[in-house]
């Protein structure tokens, strides 16, 4: 592994941002200047099929790495990872939403013995429609649940963090937009040195790129994963109690009504179904637990 320097990576993903990413690199650039710690910005343009590639490659004292194709937001900031020169990351995206001039905020904290400082978006709920507003709300109390609280904000894309700590995660990290939300999970279940800090957020410039159906789906895997590793016991007493109020209590309905065969078929379809997440489970757990005992001896 190559030596890495004192220092702060700036990487921003971007994908079809070309109405924000000089604003974004101006803006970091001048706030970067301000701390008394080296630093360096990659950009990673991921496929981008606007002009964001053409307007970054006219920034000076950037770094710019190109996607032929476009591969995914987490994707994206593991290729700044793996290519950062220093061991401090920081991230933000390109859109123009969070307040970069906050940055030494985040970086103070960094030096006082942090392992990672999150900008919490304090204002969010001014921004949001109703029913976005009501599916964060609920996100974020199960994300909270089911990791004894610690998490604060899963997904900000506004965070600073240690590069040697992410490089041991990095198969377990989210390839797409859940990055953020898995990265949260582990580094808190980890027991890592996490800060919270409020930052005020802005509607962001251009059109959001998330596919909300299916990165949610990956949102709910990695909370699941998260659970599983890090308090199992958590897991398997909601996994039984819902298979109670699913399976065994509507087939003792079902019986009630005499329909004993179908009682039966339902009882055992759903307690095997059970008995295969169960069995997910605990080989998720193995799978995990072999892949970071790797990564600490590599």
């Amino acid at each position: 592994m190559r030596n890495i320097n004192p220092g702060l990576s700036y990487i921003i993903p971007a994908y079809n941002e070309e109405k924000s990413i000089l604003d974004t690199i101006g803006r970091l650039q001048s706030v970067l200047q301000t701390l008394s710690i080296p630093s360096e910005i990659i950009v990673v343009d991921d496929g981008s099929s606007d002009h964001t590639k053409k307007f970054a490659q006219e920034c000076s004292g950037i770094r710019l790495i190109s996607h032929p194709i476009n591969i995914g937001y987490g994707n994206a900031l593991k290729t700044g990872i793996n290519n950062a020169n220093y061991e401090w990351i920081g991230i933000v995206d390109a859109d123009g939403s969070y307040p970069i001039e906050d940055l030494p905020l985040l970086v103070k904290e960094m030096e006082n013995g942090f392992d990672m400082v999150v900008g919490i978006r304090a204002n969010i709920h001014q921004i949001d429609g109703i029913a976005k507003r009501l599916f964060r709300k609920a996100y974020k109390i199960a994300v909270s649940f089911l990791n004894d609280g610690r998490i604060e904000d899963p997904n900000s894309g506004f965070r600073v963090f240690r590069r040697d700590i992410v490089l041991k995660l990095m198969p377990f990290l989210c390839g797409t937009f859940s990055f953020t939300t898995s990265l949260s999970i582990l580094i808190s279940g980890m027991s890592y040195f996490v800060k919270y800090i409020p930052i005020q957020y802005s509607i962001r410039t251009g059109t959001s790129k998330v596919r909300h159906f299916r990165d949610s789906l990956k949102t709910i895997q990695y909370i699941a994963q998260g659970v599983i590793f890090f308090n199992p016991i958590k897991f398997f007493i909601l996994l039984a109690m819902l298979t109670i109020l699913t399976v065994c209590i509507p087939a003792m309905v079902i019986a009630m009504f005499r329909m004993h065969t179908l009682s039966l078929y339902y009882l055992i379809f759903g307690v095997t179904s059970a008995l295969m997440i169960a069995m997910g489970g605990v080989g998720d757990i193995i799978r995990t637990s072999s892949e970071l005992q790797k990564s600490e001896r590599s």
